[in-house]
């Protein structure tokens, strides 16, 4: 199943693994796999980097020539819900409604910064719908969350 796509590059699941595929050489630039499959997916207008997440988040970027992979998990950043963009280096990152930790996270690309920028609570208690509404939020509203695990490849 295609996940996101652009002009050069598409993203796709295949049983729980995510593929970034150049359409034009057909090289596989990253492969990741995830615990009950990705749940949501950008690519950047101007294909500079990919996101996928689902248990974790994985970012591909492709700034100053070089590829880098990096993968973003913890207890409290997990279960990603949906994603964002925001501007062409910024976007923002819901959490699972009902997980416990449910939150609005924003990530800066060029600098891999993450912050917490809010709780999201709103559907704690309700049931599921596939429904969700966040709000905008324009400037986070703590400090960067320095206990984040993060790795690059």
């Amino acid at each position: 199943m295609i996940l996101e796509e652009t002009d050069k590059l598409y993203l796709y699941d295949s049983y729980g693994d995510a593929y970034l595929i150049d359409k034009e050489s057909r090289d596989i630039l990253f492969t990741d796999s995830f615990y009950g499959g990705p749940s949501c997916a950008l690519i950047d207008p101007n294909n500079k980097y990919a996101i996928v997440a689902g248990k974790h988040l994985t970012l591909w970027d492709c700034y100053e020539g070089n590829n880098k992979l990096t993968k973003f998990e913890t207890e409290q950043f997990c279960w990603i819900e949906r994603l964002r963009l925001i501007n062409e280096n910024t976007m923002q990152i819901l959490l699972d409604p009902w997980f416990q930790y449910s939150a609005i996270w924003e990530l800066t690309v060029s600098n891999k910064s993450l912050f917490k920028i809010s709780d999201f609570m709103k559907y704690k208690n309700l049931p599921y719908t596939d429904n969700i509404v966040w709000c905008f939020i324009i400037k986070p509203l703590v400090e960067p969350y320095s206990g984040l695990y993060t790795s690059e490849f």
